[in-house]
């Protein structure tokens, strides 16, 4: 199905999360807390088909203000696409990054507002995520697959950011590294047991 993220096109699937997607598609979506609905990074706004998507979850209704639910926002980790459409989104980072350029006066006023937002949703926040620290439902699945799509994520951003920022070529050449990088975590895969058993020798310094 068609999905825009941050002005550029990705390819999805009914079924898959935003943040996956955006994981997938190397766009600029933060990713702080697996997928928890604690940190917030992942919000974006809906600007087209919102319809498509899986409707509000106990998390966003207890983290995002009325004025964000309205302009559409939500929080790519919990919305899900739910029937082919045309989705189109914007991540705050972008949307930062688009008034830094564009309308940097407006970020006085944007700041203000994310505040009342935060303050308007802190009471009710807590006590959603005190209920699911309780209930034992703040874990991740796979904590290991989530840090790795993460890594994934941020070096493919990497890879296509750098030509993007660094004149002369350089960024490209850096981007074309950063892409090429192997994705696995180095840690050593456990040696197997032989069954074998170790025998102490004692050894006796020769005296002179």
């Amino acid at each position: 199905m068609t999905i825009t993220i941050n002005e550029k096109s990705a390819t999805a699937a009914v079924g898959d999360k935003l943040i996956h997607v955006a994981q997938e598609n190397h766009s600029h979506v933060g990713y702080v807390c697996a997928g928890n609905g604690v940190c917030q990074t992942c919000y974006v706004t809906v600007e087209k088909g919102a319809e498509c998507l899986s409707p509000l979850s106990d998390v966003e209704k207890a983290f995002l203000s009325e004025r964000q639910i309205a302009e559409g926002g939500r929080m790519a980790c919990q919305a899900t696409l739910e029937k082919e459409g045309t989705v189109v989104m914007r991540s705050r980072p972008e949307t930062v990054r688009t008034m830094l350029f564009s309308n940097p006066a407006g970020l006085f006023a944007y700041g203000a507002e994310m505040g009342m937002d935060t303050a308007e949703r802190i009471v009710p926040g807590v006590v959603n995520l005190a209920g699911r620290i309780m209930n034992g439902e703040l874990k991740s699945e796979d904590p290991m697959g989530e840090l790795l799509k993460s890594l994934k994520g941020a070096l493919g951003l990497a890879a296509r950011q750098l030509p993007e920022s660094i004149p002369f070529g350089l960024g490209e050449q850096i981007g074309r590294l950063a892409g090429s990088l192997p994705l696995s975590l180095p840690f050593p895969a456990p040696a197997a047991e032989t069954g074998e058993k170790l025998i102490a020798v004692p050894v006796k310094a020769k005296k002179s």
